[in-house]
């Protein structure tokens, strides 16, 4: 294997064996097919913020990111998060100059 770079090994397809090219292709599908699952599942939580909004009115940004402090269970980190920023703002963009 050659070297480029920081030396990383570099492949070459002439160096992959057919075993090794029957892994590569494997990998690549195997990827494909993630990929178009991670799709889906974006469009299904787009479609479900989009009708919570529509349904109930409520923000598109609230409701991704109640749904982000729930999925992750760090409520408690966001609020604190939040209030330093708030402080942090209100010191610092309020002071008079």
């Amino acid at each position: 294997m050659a070297t480029i770079g920081h030396n990383h090994p570099t492949v070459t397809i002439n160096s992959l064996s057919a075993e090794d090219r029957k892994k590569l292709r494997g990998a690549i599908n195997e990827l494909n097919d993630s990929m178009t699952r991670v799709a889906a599942e974006r469009d299904l939580q787009k479609q479900t913020i989009n009708d919570v909004f529509d349904q109930l009115g409520v923000d598109k940004k609230i409701v991704r990111r109640m749904a982000k402090a729930y999925y992750q269970a760090n409520y408690n980190s966001e609020v604190e998060d939040n209030r330093n920023f708030e402080e942090f703002y209100d010191t610092i963009m309020k002071e008079v100059p």
